[in-house]
């Protein structure tokens, strides 16, 4: 229960009134809103500024947070949030649903997986670590700490959280989603994903976060960064339409799910790093069968001499690979979805 009210600031930002609390019994039935959400302050006193839909039902009902821009070069998320409220009909919705853009403003605006701090020549944090935040913590922590406290809080029963891979490396449609919640297993396998992972999940995350507070939610993966992938997002629309069907928000019937897409479902995921720096040729692709002891890739020095080859230490499936053709030590080269006994 959010016993708060909204709170206008008084402020207006490219036409759209500021706001600092949300509550969203406080909003008009049958109707869509538009706010911006002040969050943390930048180092000279402004505060960053989270874009917000809100579309509240002619009936009442549930409510589904649509988060995205966690990390700043994942950004097929924003465009499914445009396509579903640009086609929302409030007049046949039930319950609320919330669509959170650029959640990391100061990621979106540097590109960039990282909130990039400024204070003492400049540091980061992964923002998606560090929830439900810190009232008096860094910028990024603060940051998080009022969009859960002041934002998701008492406004949420459901949750989605769309990202997609980080700039270089490529996931395909992939869901992450902690079974032991029946709710969230529900929620992932009405997306007609091409893989999925049952996953118990990291602490900090968005998605954990809401479990921990006893709300369904899952992570959709689309893809690669830095681009809008029409496939991805147009199946990921299908599957949240799904989940409005299945929870009573709509009255529209389910189509494509995991189960007619013939989706991949692993418990377990490893990825496989370069181990020295080099050009690399990549040898297999996405959503492709891999056996054990696999040769995946391998690397070659600038004169072409072949310096390091690459296997699977596990048979599964390609979920994501290294799309740069360079790769220093660390960085990824493929990462394998597979199945191990519970």
């Amino acid at each position: 229960m959010n016993d708060k009210k909204t709170t206008y600031t008084g402020d207006i930002i490219q036409g759209i009134p500021v706001i600092n609390n949300l509550n969203i019994n406080d909003l008009e039935q049958n109707k869509v809103y538009r706010f911006m959400f002040q969050g943390s302050a930048m180092n000279i006193g402004q505060p960053w500024f989270v874009p917000l839909l809100v579309a509240r039902g002619a009936k009442a009902g549930k409510s589904l947070l649509l988060n995205t821009g966690i990390h700043g070069d994942e950004l097929n998320g924003i465009k499914v949030i445009q396509q579903l409220f640009a086609q929302l009909d409030t007049s046949q919705l039930a319950g609320t649903i919330i669509g959170v853009l650029q959640a990391s403003p100061n990621s979106l605006v540097h590109i960039n997986k990282n909130w990039l701090l400024s204070t003492d020549g400049g540091d980061f944090e992964n923002m998606n670590r560090l929830f439900p935040g810190k009232e008096n913590g860094n910028s990024a922590e603060q940051h998080a700490y009022l969009l859960w406290n002041n934002l998701w809080r008492g406004n949420v029963d459901y949750m989605i959280d769309l990202h997609s891979q980080s700039t270089d490396t490529e996931y395909p449609l992939f869901v992450f989603a902690d079974y032991r919640n029946v709710l969230a297993q529900q929620m992932a396998e009405l997306i007609p994903a091409d893989q999925i992972k049952n996953d118990e999940g990291e602490i900090g995350t968005v998605e954990t976060t809401f479990i921990q507070h006893g709300i369904p939610a899952i992570t959709i993966e689309l893809g690669a960064a830095r681009i809008f992938q029409s496939d991805y997002i147009q199946r990921t629309l299908i599957g949240i339409r799904n989940i409005l069907a299945k929870f009573g928000f709509s009255n529209n019937q389910i189509t494509d799910t995991a189960l007619s897409n013939n989706t991949f479902i692993g418990n377990q995921m490893i990825s496989i790093r370069a181990l020295h720096g080099g050009y690399t040729e990549m040898l297999v692709s996405i959503g492709e069968d891999v056996n054990y002891d696999q040769l995946v890739a391998y690397q070659i020095n600038q004169f072409g001499d072949i310096i390091r080859e690459y296997r699977t230490p596990t048979a599964g499936k390609v979920l994501s690979v290294g799309t740069s053709a360079i790769r220093e030590a660390g960085g990824l080269l493929v990462r394998i979805l597979y199945n191990t006994p519970n």
